[in-house]
């Protein structure tokens, strides 16, 4: 692996610069439940709690769910009342968290203590190692790599793009593969492995001429100011921070996009849409990149945490409407998922997002089968760790990684 000495230095103001976890927001004794939800209408019953503050949904099917802990004896009425199965699976929240920052912090100290900045895989970079990252593979490998600011956030950071092009680093001559992670923020594990597959093409491109014959548009952290808040401020932090009202922050990225975009009146959900469609930064650069390669994306990918699952559009109704290459989609989507139980992963379920899980509207997979007009498009959501839940312990980032890995080979070879 090469070595990059600017990440001593971000290492160094980690450790001993002004500690960034000191005004963390705490999820002492919140306790997240694993729900047996057998049914459409056990999970409409379920979604009565979706917008109660002190209730947050962790995946896309509810099945898990954190709860505040003056709201716990209520609901675990209501699952007993609707005759709900369920357990407990993590006592409290806080301790989870806890133990994840105390490893990064011991990381931190030891990598600067020691002076070797090699890229590694075992923590979850911060918006700054990335950059730093993406600007020397920029400058390492000028034939292969360009980086740009794709635009700026509401509270000024850039969002970077990398492309991965054979042809001097510019896109577009050849099939182009469409790649964006941390869209919410607290899905770190999606993150650190689209910085895996950035490593993989850019630092062993000797390795992977099959995926080469294709070109990569990557956006890493879709959602900048939103992941620097799920490091600094508050772990399970999922929107981006522009303020949509004055009392309650942030819109859900993943419901802002222009296509069956709907509104919601709850601007303190997680998952409120905005105002309007693309009314938000962060999704409007996407889109500019997206329209300017527009059919010649062979495939998009929507990278997130977690569940195990390979969704194909459309997921905006119910009974669900299939893109016009349903069983294309599902091919490809099995495909996928035998390589990656192939090197001992998970066995990822692979369908119709509206079908397996519920409707969401406003969402990038369906706009990119929609509008873009993608030849493929799915949304990942990535394998759980630790807790079933984001909290993937540090150690599991390589497994997952190249597990994950294992997705996008197949997918970018068989597009």
């Amino acid at each position: 692996m090469k070595c990059y000495c600017a990440v001593v230095v971000l290492l160094a103001l980690a450790v001993f610069g002004q500690s960034s976890f000191a005004a963390q927001v705490s999820y002492r004794d919140y306790k997240v439940y694993s729900i047996n939800v057998d049914s459409v209408e056990k999970h409409t019953v379920l979604k009565r709690w979706q917008d109660v503050k002190g209730v947050d949904f962790w995946d896309r099917a509810g099945y898990r769910v954190m709860i505040h802990p003056s709201l716990q004896e209520a609901f675990e009425r209501f699952l007993s009342v609707n005759q709900f199965s369920y357990e407990r699976i993590i006592e409290d929240v806080e301790a989870t968290i806890e133990a994840e920052r105390k490893y990064d912090q011991e990381y931190r100290r030891r990598k600067a203590v020691s002076g070797r900045a090699t890229v590694d895989f075992e923590h979850f970079w911060t918006n700054a190692e990335i950059n730093e990252y993406l600007d020397e593979l920029a400058q390492t490998f000028p034939n292969l790599v360009r980086v740009e600011t794709i635009g700026t956030t509401h509270l000024g950071r850039p969002i970077k793009s990398i492309t991965i092009s054979t042809n001097n680093g510019v896109a577009g001559s050849k099939p182009v593969v469409f790649i964006d992670g941390g869209i919410h923020a607290r899905e770190w594990a999606g993150v650190m492995s689209v910085i895996y597959l950035i490593h993989e093409l850019v630092e062993h491109s000797s390795s992977y001429a099959d995926m080469l014959n294709k070109d990569y548009v990557i956006v890493p952290v879709a959602n900048p100011d939103g992941y620097e808040f799920s490091h600094t401020d508050n772990r399970m932090w999922r929107k981006n921070r522009f303020p949509a009202t004055i009392l309650c922050t942030g819109i859900d990225l993943n419901r802002n996009w222009d296509y069956m975009w709907a509104f919601s009146s709850n601007a303190c959900s997680d998952s409120y849409a905005g105002e309007t469609a693309f009314s938000e930064l962060e999704t409007q650069a996407l889109n500019r990149v997206m329209q300017q390669y527009g059919s010649n994306i062979a495939l998009y990918l929507a990278v997130h945490t977690y569940g195990d699952m390979i969704l194909y559009p459309y997921g905006y109704a119910w009974p669900f409407i299939p893109v016009t290459n349903q069983a294309a989609h599902i091919a490809l989507g099995e495909q996928a998922r035998d390589a990656v139980s192939a090197v001992g992963g998970p066995r990822y379920v692979v369908g119709n997002s509206a079908e397996i899980l519920y409707t969401a509207t406003g969402c990038s997979d369906d706009y990119a089968a929609g509008v873009i007009g993608a030849r493929y498009a799915y949304t990942l959501e990535l394998t759980g760790g630790g807790s079933n839940g984001f909290d993937l312990p540090a150690s599991q980032i390589s497994a997952v990684a190249t597990q994950t890995f294992q997705i996008f080979r197949t997918m970018a070879n068989n597009a």
